[in-house]
């Protein structure tokens, strides 16, 4: 029981690591003997150099760096699909056709009327030719040909849905067999080598953000994936219900792992600090004097006040107060004032 309530005391995460402190002392305040003197049990750890980079993170949308939604322009029924979501199609192709013998289509009828104005228009050409009609008739018949022309082709183009870009299906919201309604949209089609990621950012830390600052991409459903991009876009004026500035991070993306509507996590580097002295968070302590650190010498605890700067997940830059080496307590200074003998254990 002894043994268990010490574990809990010093929140040891490792019990080999903790059980040399076993031996040499306990926590709350007791003391440990060793060699006549009392001495209070701590884990230390160096102070060191290394790179640090202060960064913000946000969650973000994606979207094709192109992108174009495919509407239908008829209120008809949708006989085939010639796409597959997640495929990838060329600008021009045949992506969604209509019933054309439906209500709602009028290739038939202006199919009829094409073939008859432009039977008349040649038969009223050869007349001309021959001298039986006048200029003004033919041309006149010219020009009933030519609009019967532009609106069978416009029926058809209706009908026969065609793919605006070049790019991935990302979308497919219709299915054959429905009848959908005009203007109602039936697929997404994005550019997707390079995808376009957006941020709300707070006005207040949009200060801070420049363009081509580098950008780590996580998506959400895949935490072992980075892709690497950078800050395009920052809006000049934020929005004015959200307070929120619009940022655009571009990311390339061969693979295609990234597709429009996913949402990912960014942390955009707002600063690098190149082997600087730092230190474990846990090793910063506040006494009345204000932030620092206890450090060992000769076995004895020294409370150092000190300068914090850039920190990066476990490690916390230290402008002033400490070296590079220094063996300060990360552990077990709640026990400590300036001058406490200590039985250090390295971590």
């Amino acid at each position: 029981m002894i043994a268990k309530a010490r574990i809990l005391c010093l929140r040891w995460t490792s019990v080999a690591l903790f059980v040399p402190l076993l031996s040499i002392g306990g926590c709350g305040g007791q003391k440990a003997q060793s060699n006549g003197e009392d001495r209070v049990p701590v884990v230390v750890a160096s102070a060191l150099r290394a790179d640090l980079q202060r960064v913000r993170t946000y969650t973000g949308s994606v979207e094709g760096i192109r992108q174009a939604k495919v509407y239908a322009r008829i209120p008809e029924t949708i006989v085939r699909i010639h796409a597959v979501e997640g495929g990838a199609i060329r600008a021009g192709a045949p992506l969604i056709t209509f019933d054309e013998s439906g209500p709602g289509s009028a290739v038939r009828q202006a199919r009829a009327v094409y073939e008859d104005s432009r039977k008349t228009a040649e038969k009223f050409d050869r007349l001309y030719q021959q001298g039986a009609v006048s200029e003004i008739e033919r041309d006149g018949h010219k020009t009933a040909f030519e609009v019967a022309r532009a609106n069978y082709e416009a029926a058809r183009d209706a009908a026969l849905l065609t793919a605006p870009i070049s790019g991935t299906v990302t979308e497919i919201y219709a299915r054959t067999g429905r009848q959908v309604g005009m203007g109602e949209p039936l697929a997404l089609i994005a550019s997707v080598d390079t995808v376009r990621i957006l941020l709300d950012v707070s006005v207040y830390e949009s200060k801070e953000l420049a363009k081509g600052q580098r950008v780590s991409v996580h998506p959400e459903q895949d935490t072992t994936m980075t892709v690497n991009g950078w800050v395009d876009e920052i809006s000049a004026s934020a929005d004015p219900e959200s307070r929120t500035v619009s940022v655009e991070v571009l990311a390339p993306n061969p693979d295609r792992r990234l597709l429009p509507g996913m949402f990912v996590r960014t942390a955009i580097e707002l600063e690098t600090r190149t082997q600087v002295v730092c230190v474990l968070r846990d090793a910063l302590v506040y006494r009345e004097s204000g932030l620092g650190a206890y450090l060992i010498r000769d076995s004895v605890a020294h409370f150092v006040p000190v300068t914090s700067g850039v920190e990066s997940g476990k490690l916390v830059e230290i402008v002033s107060g400490l070296q590079a080496g220094d063996q300060v307590v990360t552990l077990g200074q709640n026990n400590l004032q300036d001058g406490t003998k200590v039985n250090p254990v390295t971590e």
